[in-house]
């Protein structure tokens, strides 16, 4: 690809090209010094560019081909953000990749968790407004006509988080901004993707594109593993060991894939940055909840060939549906919402260089395999997906999940408490489920997987562990930290004794005896 521009680096003299007439800012790629291209000439920012442990197989001046077309990587941002209403919520890293193709025509590949789409931005006309909704009129799920493109798509990630860092390689064509408040909205419709950025007010800026899959880009002039290692300190899916903040058990992760670990002994939240183990959130996990795994954390399994690590696992409490998707809309208390009595275990997968999946145990005996989709099912009304013969799925059931504790390591932070709400589509050996957070949503496919098949799998690595019924049950005694029933009986007798304190200063014996047949029909109610 032809050279645009070339010159020395301001700072310490190193050659510069630039092969993109777009660009705004390049980063030095022998001293990291980010430097601002204008007429021509090149000027220190003032700023570095540090970019995280470089995990990733790509690197600037990989090539590949999207859709016939030649494309070369010039540049890439790598965002670090946190949640801009719960700071101790993790937001996390990605990357953004700026691509350009032989025609000069420039996008964007973004890659989250093994899973790849192409942005281009769209052109759009300061005389003719878009109609689109505003930011804070957006929800999980909400349905966005974009009238140039013919099509509807549904939100499913918004984002209104604070940027911590913006580090740059190569060249971009914009200068990245850090402190940044931004409020972003992705929205999917099957292999379609857009994103809406709201962050500037006065300019809205609308990016379009399409999922892609990454072994199917033809790639050349990608890193090898010994490049990556010898960049990155350490080889990107290797295990590394450290010690709790909090409890002093040792902990593991797999470098380069999860920034994010559950102690086993204890519960605790951590962050792991460069290496390093910082607490998130300290908790104190039972013992016996860690006796209810079939699975250890590091036990390996092979599948089709390939060999397969069990990073972590979380426990969730299933939840009464229309409670759960009233609540994650803000229109009902989390704390409130019914618990069923049942629970099920997933327990995330990791297989070099990119890969996940979940097995989800539903019952002693009942499993299967679930895979997030970055292609979505065509929908239909009320979000039902349409099968390719043009019939809708029949709908199986509707419930929610509320995290009880985690165990090992995951991709993003996962806390206590975290609920999400489900619909399953479809056959119950083979389903088709919708997830939705209150800010996220997605699609995953779940097949079921017999315990022989597991065994066979896992049979290298010591097979499943058989759960002891003592084990279960003390687990589901105590499968909840917080009844919702309980909590409404607790809050109702203090409203009582609150109420009667007049009673209680003139007539103690009659308040003891109101009190215990208030005690006694709020058990009632709690129990039935």
């Amino acid at each position: 690809m032809a050279t645009f521009f070339s010159a020395s680096c301001p700072s310490c003299g190193a050659k510069i090209d630039i092969q993109s007439q777009t660009t705004l800012m390049v980063a030095c790629p022998k001293c990291q010094s980010n430097l601002l291209f204008n007429n021509n000439s090149l000027a220190l920012s003032g700023e570095h560019s540090a970019i995280l442990e470089d995990f990733s197989a790509i690197q600037i001046g990989s090539s590949g081909t999207i859709k016939n077309e030649v494309f070369q990587v010039i540049g890439r941002l790598q965002v670090q953000y946190h949640d801009k209403d719960d700071k101790q919520k993790v937001g996390g890293t990605w990357n953004e990749w700026y691509i350009q193709f032989n025609s000069g025509k420039t996008g964007w590949l973004s890659d989250s968790n093994g899973n790849y789409v192409y942005l281009e931005q769209l052109a759009l006309e300061a005389d003719k407004p878009l109609p689109l909704p505003a930011f804070h009129d957006i929800t999980v799920g909400k349905e966005i006509k974009l009238s140039r493109t013919g099509y509807s798509f549904y939100a499913c990630d918004i984002r209104n988080a604070v940027l911590l860092q913006n580090a740059v390689q190569g060249e971009l064509p914009f200068i990245p901004k850090k402190d940044l408040d931004i409020r972003v909205v992705d929205a999917r419709a099957e292999e379609r993707f857009i994103t809406l950025d709201y962050t500037d007010p006065k300019n809205l800026e609308i990016f379009v594109g399409f999922a892609v899959n990454f072994r199917q880009l033809s790639w050349q002039n990608l890193r090898s593993e010994r490049d990556i290692q010898e960049t990155a300190g350490e080889l990107k899916g290797a295990t590394q060991e450290s010690k709790c903040p909090n409890c002093g058990g040792n902990i593991q992760w797999i470098t380069g894939i999860t920034e994010n670990v559950n102690c086993r002994y204890c519960g605790s939240e951590i962050a792991i940055h460069d290496n390093v183990a910082e607490l998130i959130k300290a908790h104190n996990l039972r013992a016996i909840q860690r006796e209810a795994m079939a699975l250890e954390i590091g036990q390996k399994a092979k599948i089709d060939g390939k060999e397969w690590t069990v990073l972590g696992m979380m426990c969730q409490s299933e939840l009464e549906g229309d409670q759960t998707q009233l609540a994650i809309q803000n229109k009902m208390k989390k704390d409130f919402v019914t618990f069923s009595g049942d629970q099920w275990h997933e327990y995330l997968l990791f297989s070099f260089p990119d890969q996940f999946m979940w097995l989800v145990q539903s019952g002693p005996n009942d499993w299967a395999v679930s895979n997030t989709q970055n292609i979505w099912p065509k929908i239909g009304h009320n979000l039902r997906p349409i099968h390719p013969s043009g019939q809708q799925l029949p709908r199986l059931y509707d419930y929610g999940g509320r995290v009880k504790f985690a165990i090992g390591s995951f991709y993003y932070q996962v806390s206590p408490g975290d609920m999400t709400y489900y619909i399953d589509y479809g056959r119950e050996d083979q389903k088709l489920s919708l997830e939705m957070t209150d800010n996220e949503m997605s699609w995953s496919r779940a097949t079921s997987v017999s315990m022989k098949r597991l065994n066979e799998w896992f049979k290298d690595s010591g097979g499943l562990k058989q759960i002891s019924p003592k084990a279960q049950s003390s687990l589901l005694a105590h499968s909840s930290d917080f009844h919702p029933k309980s909590n409404i009986a607790t809050v109702f007798f203090i409203i009582f004794l609150v109420i009667n304190i007049p009673i209680f200063l003139m007539d103690f014996e009659q308040f003891v005896i109101s009190a215990i047949i208030v005690g006694v029909l709020l058990h009632a109610v709690n129990n039935r």
